[in-house]
């Protein structure tokens, strides 16, 4: 009846839907489900607590920053094969040119890995034409590396923009054809040197008369600035100021398209920029030079001044001592994160670089802010995360970088100087080779100063036994230009010599250089962890500190939750075996 169904029904409440079999599974799965998913949210909760600072993004104060662009160089193939005939020329004659570079690369050129030819492959090659040229005319080509890859630009009246090839990949395709293909000789790179020089100074002339002509286009809006004077420019001879302020146009034309910009160089040329006031400064130093060496036959009662024509070897004068001149801006950069080193282990933490100010000259003109994003320090290999919640700056890494490069559309720009060349030059020339067994290499590095370093230092025993293991793995030498010396290196002289994050390699695989802002598609293979040296020993008690020991508590936690899931299954079968008993009544429930 329905007064017994009640009854029934009642009962069934009253001991919890445990004599109901299938009402009873499912109650206690849904409660075991809800349970359990109550600890994983607790769980996932905790995680992302204690992970929070691991998921930080450090973010600069200075929101305007972009990437710098890297635009792809390339040149008319009437131009190239001008240059390489000519330097063909020079390379059979002996030019001196050729000579000087080639004596200036003899050291590092034996150290290099050779090919079954005994040559140089393509990418050792690119590494010692930009090592040379960047120590002996302190600029950086751009595009001279194994495969120059970027997004292809028009054709243009700009004398650096393409029309066929990129420059350094031409010529250095041509020089290899003459050994059919199998790679260079020492002499074909110092004329591959040589031939971007050439190309260098060309365009420096050409970019003179332009900068010239740019500015008496300009001319009426430059007046009525009050910039330019009535007639400043239609002198034969130009003043130190009319010169200066050619020079401003002159390295603008490096940064800038006169025939997209113009209204842009007119505000640059009222306000010039903290470069182009820096070529100006360099230029004046320049002419006061010229004018000393001069004195005995310049006519003491006529204005100092130049022609046009006098403009283009001083700017050519500018370019070569351009990157020493920069090269303070460099220092002043690596003195600066010095300062902020805690441990003197060339790292500094990536939120204190963040917090710094912005640093300007006398014009109130920034000279340099730290204001590259995590993500682009990560990609240029300017950070050490091996403690993601503590990510750090490597000082020589973030120093030789590409955001220290000046913009440029040219063939070359101005990079910070690598200190690490010159203690890399002086085993060398030392060693006289490839390799050598440690007791040559330390007693060697451990005579030299660097501009961070007042006087010579030992090193430490830890390092010592470092370099002996790397010797260990190559039957008792060590390789000048492998992987686990330029590692080596960095902890030997770690504000001078960069974390060998990327590398070259050729085609057999060998470790060429540790570059890696050369801008070229090959060079961003990054080591394995197996080819990784151990040099900082991990701190095994960290995981004992208070995170360890919470997410210790945690786990304990998780632990017992599961085995109190375990007593209560158990529970809930001995009473359903035990209300199976209770009667027949009870069998309504189903």
């Amino acid at each position: 009846s329905q007064a017994s169904g009640c009854r029934v029904r009642a009962l069934c409440t009253t001991v919890g839907c445990l004599a109901c079999p299938c009402s009873k599974q499912v109650c206690l799965f849904a409660s075991m489900f809800a349970g359990t998913n109550m600890l994983i949210l607790l769980g996932i909760h905790i995680t992302m607590c204690l992970a929070a600072s691991q998921l930080r993004h450090d973010r600069s104060p200075f929101d305007d920053w972009e990437p710098p662009s890297a635009t792809q160089v390339k040149v008319a193939p009437s131009i190239l094969n001008r240059v390489f005939n000519e330097g063909v020329r020079n390379l059979s004659t002996g030019e001196k040119n050729v000579v000087a570079m080639e004596a200036a690369m003899q050291a590092t050129y034996q150290a290099l890995p050779k090919n079954k030819n005994g040559l140089l492959s393509r990418n050792a090659a690119a590494y010692l034409v930009q090592r040379y040229v960047l120590q002996v005319d302190h600029y950086s080509l751009r595009g001279v590396g194994p495969d120059n890859a970027g997004a292809e630009t028009e054709a243009s009246n700009h004398p650096s923009k393409a029309q066929q090839t990129s420059a350094p990949e031409k010529l250095q395709s041509l020089l290899e054809s003459r050994h059919g293909g199998h790679g260079l000789a020492l002499r074909d790179a110092a004329s591959l040197a040589v031939m971007m020089r050439k190309l260098v100074m060309d365009l420096d002339g050409i970019l003179v008369y332009r900068a010239f002509h740019a500015l008496s286009d300009l001319k009426d809006a430059l007046i009525e600035k009050k910039i330019l004077a009535e007639d400043e420019l239609e002198q034969s001879d130009l003043s130190i100021e009319t010169v200066v302020k050619i020079v401003w146009a002159w390295e603008w034309l490096y940064w800038h398209s006169f025939e997209e910009e113009s209204d842009f160089l007119v505000e640059c040329m009222e306000a010039p920029t903290h470069v182009m006031d820096e070529f100006g400064k360099l230029a004046m130093m320049l002419m006061e030079a010229k004018f000393y060496r001069e004195r005995h036959s310049r006519n003491p009662f006529k204005a100092k001044s130049l022609s046009l024509p006098d403009i283009v070897p001083l700017v050519r004068d500018a370019t070569q001592a351009m990157g020493t001149w920069q090269d303070h801006d460099c220092k002043a950069i690596k003195r600066y994160l010095i300062k902020l080193d805690p441990e003197n282990d060339g790292r500094v933490p990536l939120e204190i670089v963040h917090s710094q100010p912005q640093i300007n000259d006398t014009h109130g003109e920034q000279i340099f802010r730290f204001s590259e994003s995590q993500d682009y320090l990560r990609n240029i290999g300017g950070l050490d995360e091996s403690d993601p919640s503590h990510p750090q700056v490597l000082i020589s890494n973030y120093v030789l970088g590409p955001a220290n490069c000046y913009k440029s559309l040219a063939f070359h720009t101005f990079c910070c100087l690598n200190e690490c060349d010159a203690v890399l030059t002086e085993v060398e020339r030392s060693v006289g080779g490839p390799s050598a067994q440690p007791d040559v290499i330390l007693p060697l590095l451990e005579n030299l100063t660097t501009s961070s370093m007042d006087e010579p230092r030992p090193l430490s025993t830890g390092l010592v036994a470092k370099l002996s293991g790397i010797a260990a793995n190559s039957k008792g030498r060590v390789f000048l230009h492998g992987r686990l010396f330029a590692q080596w290196l960095h902890f030997a002289f770690p504000h001078e010599c960069p974390y060998p994050h990327i590398t070259h390699k050729d085609g057999a695989g060998n470790v060429l250089t540790t570059s890696y802002f050369q801008g070229t598609a090959n060079a961003t293979a990054q080591w394995t962890d197996d080819e990784m040296l151990p040099m900082v020993e991990v701190d095994n008690d960290a995981i004992y500190g208070f995170r360890g020991l919470l997410r210790i508590f945690f786990m304990l936690l998780a632990a017992g939750a599961m085995c109190n899931q375990i007593r209560m299954l158990v529970v809930a079968h001995v009473n359903q075996l035990r209300a199976n008993e209770i009667g027949a009544d009870l069998e309504k429930c189903v």
